[in-house]
């Protein structure tokens, strides 16, 4: 025994020592988290809804990023029945499609109760978004299918060139949306303490069987997992007319889960 200890005893206190500090370190250091997503809901008292619209412009993003970390930014909708939802927008991600194009892209797709996540399709495509410009996307129901599913499609405009490219299809059981929702989401390593990101949204509109183009009479803000110390995810109004708000990570929290951006 006092040979056992001669020998190994100074390697299991350097253990016991760097275990203690590593376990510290998770507790107080809020890099241990990850910032996960930032929503805003857009609410209205329309129904029969058909599509949406919004711009968006990425104004910061990291200059140095991990392999596989992911970021999302994106216009979800959700449709009225069997738990159909689709969302679309610019990734940076670890997806097949993207790795010839450093890893940026566009993802549209969904999931339902009858088909599960992805079932009602999904499309990756790659494209070099860019910081500091205006596009909109744009979600529109098509017709419908030989099935009697209702045909959706994304598209996304460049404001600098006018074009207005589509990207893929999903099909759902539902006529109509019931509301929409437009987020940043982080994810595979992404920490709190990592280079911010951040996007501004403006001019969300949707139509609806009653005549004419129609904005969401509220945003309201909601997070899904939050960072401690003085940075955590945030966003907040930055013009009523036109409408325009930001969402950003790695910031002082102004804006709390619940409240109303207008």
């Amino acid at each position: 025994m006092k040979n056992y200890l001669l020998k190994y005893g100074p390697l299991v206190i350097l253990f016991i020592i760097l275990l203690s500090n590593n376990l510290t370190s998770a507790q107080s250091n809020p890099a241990g988290k990850e910032p996960k997503s930032t929503h805003t809901w857009l609410g209205s008292d329309k129904s029969n809804i058909y599509s949406y619209d919004i711009d968006i412009r990425i104004v910061n993003f990291p200059t140095y990023v991990q392999a596989g970390w992911l970021y999302y930014f994106s216009l979800q909708v959700n449709f009225t029945g069997h738990d159909e939802w689709a969302h679309g927008g610019f990734q940076l991600a670890n997806d097949a499609a993207f790795r010839n194009n450093n890893m940026k892209g566009i993802n549209w797709g969904g999931g339902s109760d009858w088909a599960g996540y992805g079932g009602i399709g999904r499309t990756n495509t790659p494209f070099t978004w860019e910081l500091g410009k205006w596009y909109r996307y744009r979600v529109w129901r098509l017709s419908q299918d030989a099935q009697g599913l209702w045909q959706w499609g994304f598209w996304v405009m460049d404001y600098a060139t006018g074009v207005n490219t589509q990207f893929g299809t999903v099909r759902t059981k539902s006529e109509y949306i019931s509301n929409a929702l437009v987020w940043i989401e982080t994810g595979y390593g992404v920490q709190c303490t990592s280079g911010r990101a951040s996007v501004e949204w403006r001019n969300p509109v949707f139509q609806c069987t009653t005549p004419g183009q129609f904005l969401p009479n509220t945003g309201t803000a909601d997070y899904n997992g939050t960072c401690d110390g003085a940075n955590s995810t945030n966003q907040g109004l930055i013009s009523t007319n036109p409408l325009i708000w930001f969402q950003t990570t790695n910031s002082p929290r102004t804006v709390n889960p619940g409240q109303r951006l207008w």
